[in-house]
């Protein structure tokens, strides 16, 4: 995989196609067709290309001229190219079409990629303070940071919480999903998942061009006195996904808008994977994860712990191999005891003639992909889908809603704890609604967690992690 720069944008591509087309480090929506013109402009660079070429390339010798003026103008359109002509695209005679923007690789120095992609105050302030310590520290790439924004921005998008109709209708679908997870092995909910009333979001006003206040709101800051008393002394431990940088960048906010004392481990690359971490780590006290690993994985741990909130909603999605499965069913790879099995169940989106085929773990997950066949399909969540993505080529078939929520350990229900317990959902929830409305600022805490970006990576499936389960 190649990184090519030009003008305000970059490309990524390899030998046979071009990826995704970005300006800055926010993606540019490019149809197919457009994408496949941009990828072979960027392959003769800066020599002209015919359209004849073109039109033999994307679609056939015998097919109408007028297709290739099309995707060439719609592509010029995306770049700006009509403000000042010839900038990037130019006709020439009638040999065709040039690409004439200076085209550059990426840095092969990783180093110097990652001083790049990653917010330069944050990561020198993180590298300082572990070369201090003595300590290594990895700086993410430019592509793992890439995804981590996109990912951040779409858990914001998704938020249910800064606003009291739409956390009402989520409460109402997660009781849904739960029923139908329960009904499966028909399990005893015994509490788990308690009907209370409904959180009233603050109401904290987004900056329009102004400066973000940085200092603690005093008025919640004096709602969470007690629970900012009793972190100082005992730390309050958060089990959250690497998955969810919305909820580790809120978390890294708290800290150092409050100085709320958070231990939070984010080596779970997946749901499944942090209900399975409580067998060896008890402590947490309030856990980030989707409805299905709780239910369905079977971990007594699990049963520990107490719904409290949805959080955010985020897309699961349906992914297709290239091609017909001539005469025979085509295989659905499906995580089992993760979202997707809570999607298999649902129907949602799931061709009839689909054959399951449930895989255990994430690491044997990505290994079967490599053996998909064509029309065959696997269930990705983000990043996972935009990592498989990027190795191989796959059709989007349907998008399913998921829910990620926040838990508290049952300890955290009885006696002073419990209103300890409500002053972290309520200081939580107004930094969520913070960061959601200032979104530099939430990038910013994100950058100082270079080790949840490395686990963030390794759960796309496109970087090596360590006892992937």
């Amino acid at each position: 995989m190649r990184q090519l720069y030009f003008g305000e944008f970059s490309a990524e591509i390899d030998e046979s196609r071009c990826h995704g087309l970005f300006r800055g480090y926010e993606p540019v929506v490019l149809s197919d067709l457009p994408r496949k013109v941009l990828f072979a402009l960027l392959e003769h660079c800066p020599r002209p290309v015919t359209a004849k070429t073109l039109l033999n390339a994307l679609w056939h010798p015998g097919a109408n001229p007028s297709n290739v003026a099309k995707q060439v103008r719609t592509l010029r359109v995306v770049l700006g190219d009509e403000r000042a002509p010839g900038s990037y695209i130019r006709t020439i005679g009638k040999e065709g079409y040039a690409f004439v923007m200076p085209v550059t690789e990426s840095p092969a120095d990783a180093s110097r990629r990652a001083a790049a992609a990653v917010p330069t105050v944050a990561v020198a302030h993180v590298v300082m303070n572990a070369t201090a310590a003595g300590h290594g520290v990895r700086v993410p790439t430019r592509r793992e940071w890439r995804l981590a924004r996109q990912k951040l921005a779409s858990d914001f998008r998704g938020s249910c919480l800064h606003d009291i109709e739409v956390l009402h209708d989520a409460i109402e679908e997660c009781g849904d999903r739960v029923r139908l997870l329960a009904s499966r092995d028909r399990l005893r909910l015994h509490g788990r998942f308690p009907h209370e009333p409904i959180l009233v979001p603050p109401r904290i006003e987004k900056s329009r061009g102004r400066a973000v206040p940085r200092e603690p709101d005093a008025t919640t800051a004096l709602g969470a006195a007690d629970l900012l008393r009793y972190a100082r002394n005992t730390p309050v431990v958060v089990n959250v996904g690497s998955y969810a940088p919305a909820c580790i960048s809120v978390l890294q906010s708290l800290r150092r808008r409050y100085g709320l004392e958070v231990r939070a481990d984010h080596e779970g690359l997946s749901g499944r994977q942090q209900i399975l971490r409580l067998d060896y780590d008890d402590k947490a006290d309030f856990l980030f994860a989707p409805h299905a690993p709780v239910l369905l994985v079977g971990d007594y741990h699990a049963l520990d712990y107490r719904w409290m909130t949805p959080v955010h909603g985020y897309e699961q999605i349906v992914l297709r191999a290239p091609g017909p499965a001539r005469g025979r069913k085509r295989k659905l790879l499906v995580y089992k005891g993760g979202s997707p099995e809570e999607q298999l169940m649902a129907h949602a989106g799931i061709p009839s003639s689909a054959e399951p085929e449930m895989i255990g773990s994430l690491e044997k997950l990505l290994a079967a992909v490599q053996g998909l066949g064509a029309g065959d399909m696997v269930i990705a969540w983000e990043p996972l889908a935009t990592g498989l993505e990027a190795k191989q080529e796959f059709k989007r078939l349907a998008e399913f809603k998921c829910w990620l929520s926040l838990y508290c350990h049952k300890r955290w229900q009885r006696g002073p704890a419990r209103a300890l317990r409500d002053q972290f959902r309520q200081l939580f929830v107004s930094e969520w609604i913070y960061c959601r409305n200032n979104h530099d600022w939430a990038l910013e805490c994100l950058a100082v967690e270079l080790k949840a970006l490395e686990f963030f990576a390794a759960s796309s499936g496109l970087a090596a992690s360590q006892g992937v389960l």
